[in-house]
């Protein structure tokens, strides 16, 4: 994936929420994206699934401007992209299981979505879905009966269930206390070296970005200010991504 000189501009603000940014995301990555709240981190992520349009640039998938794409097309790019969110959005009164099949939707005639006729090919996904995040135990429990971290698993197996060739993470574990959050990010590192899913999340800690991260990027003000490897990422960096903060705030940012 290619974004060149991407901009989102949101009505009625004077500081483009996304100013130029251009990135390149190689198969197989594990990308942190840092910055302070409002430096774009969000928008970027959204805008590459489109679920956020942007106002002007590019996003080349496998050659392609995804921004040009409609209808059949554009299904068939967000087919090949998992999201996880931070509040999970999972459907609280249905199943582990069929959550889960929310991800074989795009696949699906809508007839069989509605009348809940899966083929079993996708329940035989689902299931092995569930199974790869350790929750295949549960697949009859309603979803409003978890734990954080198991409705977190929930929903990367959901993810899973497209089969995709990219997860996006929008703050993935920032409400999960820290055993937990260490336990989501050892599950989507080891699918990420496993099956080979590149990852991009936006994540808060620096601290986790450098565990578990390839490769940094750090937004400010829309831009990208960063673009390198976690132990590239020393105090001079860092004072750049969070402009906001003072010097001796650094160690507090770490964290």
């Amino acid at each position: 994936m290619e974004i060149r000189d991407l901009v989102k501009q949101y009505p009625g603000r004077g500081r483009p929420a996304l100013d130029g940014v251009h990135l390149t995301v190689e198969k197989g990555e594990f990308i942190a994206i840092l910055g302070l709240s409002g430096a774009g981190k969000s928008t970027l992520i959204r805008c590459i699934n489109r679920l956020i349009e942007p106002t002007g640039g590019a996003i080349l998938w496998q050659g392609e401007n995804v921004l040009r794409k409609k209808g059949d097309g554009l299904r068939a790019y967000r087919r090949q992209i998992g999201m996880i969110f931070q509040n999970f959005h999972l459907i609280d009164r249905l199943s582990v299981f069929q959550n889960v099949l929310v991800g074989r939707f795009g696949v699906t005639p809508l007839w069989r979505v509605l009348l809940q006729r899966f083929r079993e090919e996708d329940k035989r996904m689902a299931m092995q879905a569930l199974e790869r995040v350790g929750m295949a135990d549960l697949h009859r429990v309603r979803a409003d009966r978890l734990s954080g971290g198991q409705r977190q698993r929930v929903a990367i197996a959901r993810a899973l269930a497209q089969r995709p060739a990219l997860i996006l993470g929008d703050e993935p574990i920032s409400s999960l206390d820290p055993a937990t959050a260490t336990a989501v990010m050892e599950l989507l590192k080891s699918i990420n070296q496993q099956e080979g899913i590149t990852m991009v999340l936006n994540l808060h800690s620096v601290a986790v970005a450098k565990q578990y991260a390839s490769r940094i990027i750090g937004l400010a003000g829309g831009k990208v200010v960063y673009d390198g490897t976690p132990q590239e990422l020393d105090d001079s960096a860092l004072s750049v991504i969070y402009p906001a903060q003072r010097q001796d705030a650094v160690e507090t940012i770490r964290r």
